[in-house]
């Protein structure tokens, strides 16, 4: 298959100020560290986009089992009303984790640290999905994006460990929900 090879630009951002840059060197190739961020960012939207898959199937099956006889209904509601573009992530998030909390499916401390997993792979897929990647001159990657005025993440090791394991966990937790309906 082709490859695309499209021309990149990224903004470069010099300090005249005491601050200095708020992200590190890694002392790799600036274009090796680009291609990793880059394929960084990739993994996160086709993360979001299996965990939004898992939310629909989980919903789907506390609500409908997982038997034949509710084959039909099933199909039509996940067509027609959770998989449609009406249904936000955000709106399916909401969806699921309210059934989630009035089924009783998992527990207080449980709920709240999933809904929580749940919000910040939702900032850090509109972030890498809208935002641009700014390299701090003789420092790091910064990921710039709007949510609620300019935020600014660190693109570093400790970030992308941290995403890894969310999203992980998260994961794990949707197929926990859908294998014990």
């Amino acid at each position: 298959m082709r490859e695309l090879k499209l021309p990149k630009a990224v903004q470069i951002r010099f300090h005249y100020d005491e601050k200095g840059p708020k992200s590190r060197a890694a002392g790799n190739d600036l274009t090796d560290e680009m291609a990793i961020i880059e394929k960084n960012g990739t993994e996160i939207l086709t993360a979001t986009i299996m965990i939004e898959d898992r939310m629909i199937e989980a919903v789907s099956k506390i609500l409908f089992g997982g038997s034949k006889t509710n084959k039909k209904s099933r199909d039509f509601f996940i067509n027609e009303v959770m998989d449609t573009s009406y249904f936000s992530y955000a709106f399916k998030r909401r969806v699921f984790t309210r059934l989630i909390e009035q089924m009783g499916i998992l527990d207080p401390d449980r709920m709240k640290s999933f809904k929580a997993g749940l919000s910040k792979i939702m900032k850090w897929r509109n972030a890498f999905a809208h935002g641009k990647i700014i390299h701090e001159l003789n420092a790091g990657y910064l990921l710039q994006y709007y949510s609620d005025g300019k935020q600014e993440i660190v693109l570093d090791d400790d970030f992308f460990e941290k995403v890894e394991s969310t999203i992980r966990d998260c994961l794990y937790t949707c197929n926990g929900i859908i294998q014990s309906e």
